[in-house]
């Protein structure tokens, strides 16, 4: 995957993490406040154990990494890592046990903030409160350690699944498909109908949604955006817009249906998804030996003008020489066929393929769910 911040990049890949871009406070992660201009290794070394990094958040002057077994790794500026310090971090530094016995299931920078829901589908957050994006019970305007977003029943009792952030607003997508946000709300960012700020989560009518679930959601600097699940046919996917860019001639402090739908054509959005059964048998049937594959068969001179002229006239076709030697169709293992299909989609590796929020953040499904 690949993570941006404001002037520096995070790229994960099975062979490890690598950043490039501005170097200021050890937002690369590589011990030093150099700049990069090309994509380098992170050591290894700095992940305790070696730990296999599944995702990577960016924010403006610092980093997060997440482990497959629930750490989380943060490096960069001083006030946003989570800590309890003012000490900026040049390589990766593992937190400790701080969130109420859970594990990480995903992370979320932006700005000089951190926010990680963990197993136990809560949000904690961490770094600079000014307008109440922690969604924090209180006034500080700093957390230097995670802190439990809102508390009690705030999200409605539901489980947490994804959270996204900006440099000055938080969204968060529960279990049943609602959304709440909150921080900084001018421009009518987080959807409220009003430009005001909510230090606390504060849900978004679904009613902006047509009463559709959402399952993702994303945070811009001065717009957000969520996607839902689509009316037909329960398919998730549909794009909406929560506010339009600021500077342009109209704006919405509500949730509005995205123009851009109608330029989709209807496509699903996100990266998990099931490979439709239509474009799965086009796929066996074009390994169809009387479509190139395999083993071309030859017929006698005339013999295709035969055939043709014997269904015009309403006849049986005559018999031809066995083609299924050469129609993988036929002889195809179904097991490699079911992975072939779920081979269409993809999905993070390790542990965090199995979180079914994580995979939402992309706008997806679970993959044992793919083939149903």
């Amino acid at each position: 995957m690949v993570a941006c911040g404001a002037q520096h990049t995070l790229v994960l890949t099975v062979g490890g993490l690598r950043t490039c871009g501005k170097g200021n406070y050890g937002a690369l992660g590589h011990g030093d406040e150099a700049d990069k201009l090309v994509l380098t290794q992170v050591a290894a070394e700095c992940f305790k154990g070696n730990a296999q990094m599944v995702m990577v958040a960016a924010g403006v002057r610092h980093s997060a990494g997440m482990g497959a077994e629930g750490g989380v790794w943060t490096w960069g500026t001083r006030g946003c890592l989570g800590h309890k310090d003012m000490e900026d971090r040049h390589l990766p530094t593992l937190l400790g046990a701080v969130f109420g016995g859970g594990k990480a299931v995903m992370v979320a920078a932006a700005g000089s903030h951190t926010v990680v829901v963990t197993s136990k589908r809560e949000p904690w957050a961490w770094g600079l409160n000014t307008s109440g994006q922690l969604g924090t019970v209180g006034p500080e305007q700093l957390k230097l350690t995670p802190t439990l977003m809102g508390g009690g029943d705030v999200f409605g009792g539901s489980p947490v699944c994804m959270a996204a952030s900006s440099a000055r607003h938080t969204l968060i997508v529960t279990e049943e498909g609602v959304l709440w946000a909150c921080g900084e709300g001018e421009h009518g960012v987080l959807g409220l109908n009003d430009s005001n700020d909510r230090r606390v989560p504060t849900r978004v009518e679904a009613q902006h949604f047509g009463d559709a679930k959402i399952v993702s959601a994303a945070a811009g600097y001065y717009h957000s955006a969520a996607s839902m699940v689509a009316s037909i046919h329960g398919e998730r996917g549909q794009m909406l817009r929560i506010h339009l860019p600021r500077g342009w001639v109209t704006a919405t402090c509500t949730p509005s249906l995205c123009v851009a739908q109608q330029i989709l054509q209807g496509a699903r959005v996100g990266r998990c998804h099931k490979l439709p059964p239509f474009n799965a048998l086009a796929f066996v049937m074009g390994t169809h030996a009387r479509l190139g594959s395999v083993v071309p068969t030859s017929a006698p001179a005339g013999g295709s003008s035969s055939r043709r002229s014997r269904r015009l006239e309403g006849k049986t076709p005559a018999a031809t020489a066995d083609t299924s030697t050469g129609c993988a169709y036929v002889t195809m293992p179904g097991e490699l066929v079911q992975r072939v299909v779920e081979a269409c989609a993809s999905w993070p590796e390790g542990q965090a393929g199995e979180i079914e929020g994580l995979v939402w953040l992309l706008g997806g499904m679970m993959k044992d769910k793919v083939s149903h």
